[in-house]
């Protein structure tokens, strides 16, 4: 029977297809989608890259700085035209997106090297340093992105740049991309990291930002996702050991991630300090600096994606590499970096982190950059349901719209991806609906049973016989956290001027409370069960023949009442697919026994 059906699902699928496909590929020919320009003597790089993204069914034009202009190096204008002119001109290419493969000159330098440089575009808009004397002009890859002239300066495609000045790094960047997207699927495909230094805005609007933080990410983040938090104040719940953070941090980023979230003070080659001031002393630790991109030790292709939310970091004309440009050519470091090319904003800072991530876990883009692309838009079109509240406390900052409106404008400028826009985002490719029996209202009891079932294309499993488990193993877990919100266990009380005590035994004793303290406040796990195989079912949908996996599990009789989380993951054995979902779940007292 499993055979049969397995012929049936080919024939229906080979039954769909024109017989005259490839004659009619050929005689119309797919406009290009996907636009590599690079600096001449990067040109070998730029044709790898396009085979490659080739191969995964995009129509690709590369380009050197000298066939736009043989005589002398192009102007930014004339760039501009030709990105016009290749995306379609008045009715630009639905996805259409652009790769440049070159450095940035040098800042203050008016000519630039076609060899190896690309230039980008000086703005009249100025940074937000807080000493209106020391604004400086922004710059972006921005206006290649804006080809329908607007005052607001929105994309309309998306942009992204490989600032290499070799063949040996542009190619290194591209066994990056390459390592990623054939990644084995996996855990870390859920995890999101964040870490953050302090504010320092003054007592009020740190206590905002991080309140924006806490409800953004209970409220916004979806529970699908497992959420780890590493904060650089020692008063927070999520502080860790000052003197082994920077260490901390890589530690969780090496560990695989889908994304690597840093909020916070930052400069052109580091990030900021943690502090610890206590009666009079005042002791600094780095967070992340330059050298400390060469202890990223990310394995298997598991390469988050990095969002620096800070100043200065994707200062892409600094004469050297900045932090952003370090990462993306480190071998197993992140994979891109969207950062900052000056000194940016807080509040447009918060407006640009939600809609990023928004996209790429909530709405799960196909690409790197359209996730980019799209949180930008964000900035100026305020379609977000939050947008409205996220003003009202901004209007605490800077009463008057109009200099809000022009901050995000100039913001949309300021972010710039260090990384290849065409990148193929990892999602979960299984869709998992977990579901209690005989519920309706997500509530279960103490000793309830949980159903789930996993869906999966017939393809990946159709293989066993009848009425047993398909050949293709399915790695199933099923947990229970708390919310985000909640913190599960006892806090220890941190001898915070221990923390800056000449003993070094007492220094380690009170670094080890805060440890302690961060692991604690980031475990939401309450419990986890081996869920029983049940049985199959398989239906067809309009193109393919989908199986259903059943499993069933059971609440642990000693579940305190209250309001849960309820996670599913699946895993093939082969690591080609994956699954993750998230259940809001209410825990009851059970009915007493009469």
């Amino acid at each position: 029977m499993t055979r049969l059906l397995s012929l049936i699902a080919v024939a229906f699928l080979l039954g769909a297809l024109p017989v005259d496909v490839a004659s009619q590929e050929e005689s119309k020919p797919k406009p290009p989608d996907y636009l590599i320009i690079c600096a001449d003597s990067l040109h070998d790089a730029a044709w790898e890259w396009a085979m490659w993204r080739t191969n995964h069914g995009r129509a690709v034009v590369v380009r050197k700085l000298s066939d736009i202009s043989a005589d002398k190096p192009p102007t930014l204008e004339a760039i501009r035209e030709v990105v016009r002119k290749d995306a379609g001109g008045a009715t630009i290419t639905e996805g259409f997106q652009l790769l440049l493969i070159g450095d940035c000159p040098v800042e203050g330098r008016e000519s630039y090297d076609p060899k190896i440089e690309i230039p980008w575009f000086m703005t009249p808009q100025l940074d937000s340093n807080p000493d209106p004397a020391s604004r400086v002009r922004v710059p972006t890859d921005n206006f290649l992105a804006d080809l329908v002239d607007d005052p607001d300066r929105k994309p309309d495609i998306a942009v992204g740049r490989i600032p290499a000045r070799t063949l040996e790094q542009a190619r290194a960047a591209l066994a990056k991309v390459k390592a990623y997207e054939a990644a084995p699927a996996g855990e870390w495909m859920r995890n999101l990291t964040f870490f953050a230094g302090e504010g320092r805005f003054g007592a009020s609007i740190d206590s905002m930002l991080e309140r924006l933080f806490t409800q953004f990410a209970e409220r916004t983040i979806s529970q699908d996702y497992n959420v780890r938090m590493t904060y650089a104040n020692i008063k927070s719940s999520y502080a860790y050991a000052p003197s082994r953070f920077s260490r901390k941090v890589l530690d969780e980023a090496n560990a695989g991630s889908l994304m690597l979230v840093y909020m916070g003070h930052g400069q052109r080659d580091r990030l900021d300090n943690m502090y610890v001031q206590v009666e009079g002393q005042k002791l600094k630790y780095p967070i992340l600096t330059s050298e400390d991109v060469n202890d990223f030790n990310i394995t298997d292709g598991r390469l988050p994606v990095m969002l620096i939310v800070a100043c200065e970091t994707g200062h892409m004309d600094y004469d050297g590499e900045c932090l952003a440009e370090k990462i993306v050519f480190h071998p197993k470091a992140p994979i891109a970096v969207l950062a900052s090319s000056r000194d940016s904003h807080p509040y447009a800072n918060t407006l640009l982190q939600k809609a990023f991530i928004s996209e790429i876990t909530e709405n799960k883009v196909a690409t790197l950059g359209e996730a980019m692309m799209k949180a930008k838009r964000e900035l100026v079109e305020a379609k977000d349901p939050d947008r409205k509240q996220l003003e009202n406390m901004a209007m605490f900052i800077i009463p008057k719209k109009g200099e809000r409106d022009e901050l995000n404008r100039s913001h949309i400028s300021m972010y710039n991806l260090c990384g290849d826009p065409g990148l193929r985002l990892r999602h979960p490719s299984l869709r998992l609906k977990p579901a209690l029996v005989e519920s309706a209202d997500r509530a279960a009891v103490p000793g309830g049973t949980i159903a789930i079932k996993v869906n999966v294309p017939s393809s990946a499993v159709l293989d066993g016989e009848d009425g047993k488990p398909p050949t293709t193993k399915w790695k199933v877990q099923l947990e229970l956290q708390c919310r985000r919100t909640t913190i599960m266990g006892d806090l220890k009380t941190v001898p915070e001027k221990d923390l800056a005590s000449p003993d070094a035994d007492k220094r380690k004793a009170a670094e080890d409370v805060l440890a302690a303290n961060h692991a604690t406040s980031n475990n939401k796990r309450v419990g986890s069960f081996s869920p029983a195989f049940q049985g199959i079912t398989m239906r067809m949908g309009k193109e393919e023949l989908f199986t259903d996996l059943q499993f069933t599990a059971k609440l642990d009789n000693s579940l305190a009442p209250g309001d849960y989380i309820l996670k599913v993951f699946a895993l093939d054995e082969k690591g080609e697919a994956c699954g993750f979902q998230s259940l809001e779940l209410t825990v009851k007292e059970a009915p007493e026994k009469k």
